[in-house]
């Protein structure tokens, strides 16, 4: 959620920057025509140039508004790309038929207006844009005529007109390359991001399950250790699992029988535990829970489901009454231990279940589901001596 609202942020940061852009080139726009009135480069008069102007500038600086009050987010298109374009296109077409001394820097800004929508808009849109630019260009140079006569005469504003349109054909098709490029490298981006996903997973992941693995386990205990570090409220506990006697699924039905058992067991758990907890495989058939914000005691009732649900796994039709068992071991983190001194405390408390009969859970320095847990000693020698039982 925090890093798509910074998303949003960085998007709007950009829409805001190409809006102020936008309308501080058409206020420049607008001045620069005020300073060649002034200087008599042009003969503009004031109330028709005021009259197209005003609005025009309002709308530019409408659209930063529009931004910064974040009303453009309802939009389907945030950006207003095409109202943009379209807008800054009013003020050269409307100036056009009433200005003559305008008709050129008219044609100017028209053809720069129609190249930026290739970095913008879909091929489509993009054509269609410069289309209705044209036509619209066209009545304009109707007006023009109509309403001048002789002061414009009509070969040269023909041959004017003409080389617009040329010339606007010629941005059209390189804007068009523009917009096929911008497709491409848009493809070839989501490409990039959909393989880094993919390689992010690949670096947290255990592949055969989908279950997160030893190095993404590690840094969710380091976190969970901070915050309860931090705040005595917060707990999590550790609930090793191990599958018991998988070799003899190996052996009896072969290793893709047991790639299965080791997905469906992965299904169990996920189902098992809420959102906020985690599932990791940490090795062939050695399995770890983050239950977080739950005490031991309420972490051995998820172990006892899961345990009674691997119970009942049918392995194989073929052999319905061959099943397996799951053996837990669960330690609640004890400030200021460590991440490794609470995995040490889960996995001793994992080998006596073993040691003990398996098919079991055992809270560490607690109490054993049903039994009175005695000390482990040594986690390595219980270690051993579970190994050492009948496989």
């Amino acid at each position: 959620m925090a890093a798509k609202s910074t998303r949003r942020s960085q998007h709007q940061a950009l829409r805001l920057r190409r809006a102020l852009i936008a309308a501080l080139g058409a206020s420049g726009l607008v001045l620069l025509v005020l300073v060649a009135r002034l200087l008599g480069a042009v003969e503009v008069p004031g109330t028709l140039f005021w009259l197209f102007a005003a609005p025009w500038l309002a709308g530019a600086w409408g659209f930063v508004l529009f931004v910064v009050t974040g009303r453009n987010l309802a939009l389907a298109d945030p950006s207003m790309t095409l109202a943009q374009i379209l807008w800054a296109a009013t003020a050269p077409i409307c100036l056009f038929p009433f200005v003559p001394d305008l008709t050129e820097p008219s044609y100017l800004a028209l053809l720069v207006v129609g190249y930026f929508g290739a970095f913008r808009l879909g091929a489509g849109h993009y054509v269609a844009t410069n289309a209705v630019l044209a036509v619209a260009m066209g009545l304009a140079f109707l007006v023009q005529q109509f309403l001048w006569g002789e002061a414009a005469p009509l070969v040269p504003a023909l041959l004017g007109f003409l080389a617009f349109l040329g010339a606007l054909a010629i941005v059209t098709a390189v804007g068009f390359e523009v917009v096929g490029f911008r497709r491409k490298l848009t493809e070839r981006n989501h490409e990039l991001t959909h393989a880094f996903e993919r390689l992010r997973d690949l670096a947290i992941r255990d592949e055969l399950t989908g279950l997160h693995n030893r190095r993404y386990l590690m840094d969710v205990l380091r976190k969970q250790r901070a915050l309860a570090d931090r705040s005595p409220e917060h707990c999590f506990s550790l609930c090793f699992v191990d599958l018991d006697h998988f070799k003899r699924v190996n052996d009896v039905f072969g290793h893709g029988k047991g790639d299965v058992v080791l997905k469906r067991f992965a299904e169990i758990a996920r189902r098992t535990v809420r959102a906020v907890d985690y599932v990791a495989r940490i090795g062939g058939e050695e399995f770890v829970l983050v239950l977080v914000g739950t005490p031991a005691q309420n972490a051995a009732i998820v172990a006892e489901r899961i345990r009674s649900q691997t119970a009942r796994l049918v392995i194989s039709d073929l052999l319905p009454d061959f099943r397996i068992s799951a053996s837990c071991g669960i330690a609640e983190y004890h400030h200021p231990e460590d991440v490794e001194q609470t995995m040490s405390r889960a996995d001793g408390a994992l080998y006596e279940a073993k040691r003990t009969g398996r098919d079991r859970i055992v809270i560490a320095d607690g109490e054993a589901h049903g039994d009175a847990q005695q000390e482990t000693g040594n986690p390595s020698e219980a270690r051993a001596a579970a190994e050492g039982g009948s496989p």
